[in-house]
C-alpha cells in the first residue's frame, strides 16, 4: 500500500511541477518538488524502501526532462545519501533541519546541474541567470519549506502510528 502511495505522490508531483508551475509567470525558477520527497524518504524511511523509489524518481525525471540523462538520478541519489549520513548524526523531526536539508538539497541539484552544462561545452549559462535562477529557488525553499517540514513531521508520525497500529493487530482505521 505505501508504495502505491509513493507512486501516486511522485506522478502527481511530476504532473503539478511539469503541467502546472510553468504556466504560473510567478513561479518559474521553483525548485524541483520531488526534493522533498526524497529527503523526507532519506530521513524516514529505511534504506531498502528509499532507494527503489529514489531510483525511480530519477529516473522518470530523466525521461520526462528531456536533459542529459543522469543529472536528476545523480542528483537524487547524492541527496539520499547526504541526507541519510547527516540523519545519522543528527535528529531529523526538527522542521529547521529539514528546510536545511532541502535548501542543501536544492543547492546540490542546482551544483550538479550548472557543472554538466559547464563540462558539455562552451555555452555556458551567464554567471547572474544562473546566480537569479539559484537564488530565487533558495527564496522558495525558505517560503514553502517550514511547510514541507511540518507536513513531513506529521506524515512520518502517522505512518509510525499506522505502523504500530498493525503491528498490534487492530485494523488501520481504529481508534
Amino acid at each position: 500500500m505505501r508504495f502505491f502511495f509513493y507512486i501516486a505522490i511522485c506522478l502527481g508531483l511530476v504532473v503539478f511541477q511539469t503541467a502546472l508551475i510553468p504556466r504560473l509567470p510567478a513561479m518559474g525558477n521553483f525548485f524541483d518538488l520531488l526534493l522533498p520527497l526524497v529527503v523526507y524518504l532519506a530521513a524516514f524511511r529505511p534504506l531498502h524502501e528509499s532507494v527503489p523509489f529514489v531510483v525511480f524518481f530519477g529516473i522518470l525525471m530523466d525521461t520526462l526532462s528531456g536533459g542529459a540523462f543522469g543529472l536528476y538520478l545523480t542528483s537524487y541519489v547524492w541527496l539520499l545519501i547526504g541526507v541519510r549520513l547527516a540523519t545519522s548524526v543528527i535528529r531529523a523531526d526538527n522542521p529547521i533541519l529539514l528546510v536545511t536539508l532541502i535548501l542543501a538539497g536544492v543547492l546540490l541539484q542546482n551544483f550538479i546541474f550548472f557543472g554538466a552544462l559547464a563540462a558539455a561545452g562552451p555555452s555556458l549559462p551567464h554567471s547572474g541567470d544562473a546566480l537569479r535562477v539559484i537564488t530565487e529557488q533558495t527564496g522558495w525553499v525558505l517560503l514553502v519549506g517550514p511547510f514541507l517540514a511540518v507536513f513531513m513531521r506529521h506524515a512520518r508520525r502517522f505512518m509510525r502510528k499506522r505502523m504500530q497500529r498493525a503491528d498490534a493487530g487492530q485494523p488501520a482505521g481504529a481508534r
